[in-house]
């Protein structure tokens, strides 16, 4: 489908309105042989508190409420010899940008520390603008030029970010044998945290919106109820949902979608088994039969929302040959959430604010609660629908 259609899909979005309801259920006993005077009704209501919510993710969990601490960026591989990789289905939000002729990606994790997680590698111009409303950041990273090592210093310097690399934590970082060099460098983000978290330091600020999805909470009565003789005596328990929420959610419904960076091309599809948009990149190693992106543990990447960020890119002042992605200003944005596609905008005014992003129709886009990639193509790169037909076959693919 060419872009024209998408615009026209976007266009012609409609709500839908899902509703979180229930019902009463009662249950009720008789006993003929108990006779009493009236007694008064006792009743019972159970009430759950909300769960605390990781700011990242959106999601309600109760371990959101331990120990703060500060978020890790790591700096990841995505070449061929790369895949698969480690700790790259636990990372709260994945960035995707263009290096010299291939993608690299930024693992922001906080959740969930996996560990370990790799190939690591180097840094470039574009991290540290990227990763700027990250509350200071643990940066992890492994070989830079002199002057992208200088904007990484200077980062560190004005509390944009902490140097964690394998040069400043050294102790966190191993070599793998399984792998060639520089294809094989790994790191463990829990002592990571442990040599170069600042002291106290919370954890990072929200950076995105999230749709409140919010179930019924239960309210329990039990109510007891005692006759005159010759009449029974019933007891009845009733459940009844003390809310009722309305999530309404705008977009076109869309199979899935290809996108072309310009020398690396993905896919995604929407998976209702995962409730997430299924990732398959086809590579000179990878052809389209084991294309699916997967961890060494052989689980697909496939995150509740993909934003699909059109930026321009500049040259790194470092390294003319290194493309440096632009992520401060406005620009178009589409947004793949719950199997559906919504057109808009993205602004950013300042590095050290978020970015925020609005429908085409002026209301905020909120995301689906659970792992965001971000995905940044330069201006118009092409971008094409897939059919359900060819979903559903991408789909199968098991890799």
């Amino acid at each position: 489908m060419t872009r024209k259609k998408l615009a026209l899909i976007i266009g012609g979005a409609v709500a839908a309105l899902l509703v979180v309801g229930g019902a009463v259920f009662a249950l009720t006993r008789s006993d003929s042989t108990k006779t009493a005077e009236s007694e008064p009704t006792v009743s019972t209501t159970t009430t759950t508190a909300p769960l605390p919510v990781w700011p990242l993710t959106g999601v309600a969990d109760a371990k959101a409420s331990g120990p703060a601490h500060p978020a890790i960026v790591v700096k990841m591989d995505n070449s061929p010899d790369a895949r698969p990789q480690t700790g790259i289905n636990e990372a709260d939000v994945v960035y995707e940008l263009l290096v010299e002729g291939i993608t690299r990606y930024a693992l922001v994790f906080h959740s969930n520390l996996a560990d370990p997680v790799g190939p690591v590698r180097s840094a470039r111009s574009s991290d540290i603008d990227l990763i700027a409303d990250l509350s200071t950041p643990l940066f992890v990273w492994s070989g830079a030029n002199a002057g992208v090592a200088g904007e990484v210093n200077a980062a560190a310097r004005k509390g944009i970010l902490v140097d964690a690399s394998n040069s400043a934590a050294a102790p966190a970082y191993y070599r793998s044998d399984d792998r060639q060099s520089p294809h094989n460098l790994y790191v463990h983000l829990p002592q990571v945290l442990e040599l170069k978290a600042p002291e106290k330091q919370g954890n990072p600020a929200p950076i995105f919106n999230f749709r409140k999805i919010v179930a019924a909470t239960p309210t329990t009565t039990t109510s007891s109820t005692s006759t005159t003789s010759k009449k029974s005596a019933t007891t009845t328990t009733s459940i009844v949902p003390t809310t009722t929420t309305t999530t309404t959610v705008p977009g076109a419904l869309t199979p899935g979608f290809t996108l072309d960076f310009g020398g690396v091309a993905v896919d995604y599809v929407w998976n209702s088994g995962t409730q997430g948009w299924s990732r398959l990149q086809v590579d000179q190693t990878h052809p389209r039969a084991k294309s699916p992106t997967l961890d060494t543990a052989g689980v697909q990447v496939s995150p509740a929302n993909v934003i699909v960020q059109f930026i321009d890119y500049g040259q790194s002042p470092s390294d003319s040959r290194s493309p440096m992605a632009l992520t401060v200003g406005t620009g178009k944005v589409l947004v793949f959430t719950d199997g559906r596609v919504i057109g808009g905008t993205w602004s950013r005014p300042t590095a050290d604010k978020p970015t925020t992003y609005t429908a085409d129709d002026g209301t905020p886009i909120l995301l689906s609660p659970g792992r965001t990639w971000v995905e940044l193509p330069r201006i118009g790169s092409p971008i094409s629908v897939l059919d359900q037909a060819t979903a559903d076959a991408y789909l199968a693919i098991k890799g």
